[in-house]
């Protein structure tokens, strides 16, 4: 699909050479949010509950607890498990 696929950097000082792209999706490529929820349930199934108190849309995820502490565990859960896989959660975003 993304045989022999190149792009090229337009910045201010003007536009570079073309270069091979040789990992990842084209920006809007309809394949994202198909391949997003397939990673995030492999990575998720294991540590949802039987009430989902972690929903998850898009690219959001939404941590719900009836304490401060649970909210902290549950984030740390995350963590460990995106950590485990070379992901990174978004602390600015949290």
């Amino acid at each position: 699909m993304y045989d022999r696929a190149k792009t090229a950097v337009k910045t201010h000082e003007g536009q570079t050479e073309s270069f091979p792209i040789t990992i990842g999706l084209h920006q809007g490529s309809s394949l994202c949010p198909y391949l997003f929820a397939l990673v995030m349930d492999e990575l998720t199934g294991h540590i949802q509950d039987d009430i989902p108190w972690c929903m998850l849309f898009v690219d959001n995820i939404v941590l719900i607890d009836e304490t401060q502490e649970g909210i902290n565990a549950k984030l740390n859960l995350w963590r460990e498990v995106l950590e485990s896989k070379d992901l990174h959660l978004s602390r600015s975003k949290t």
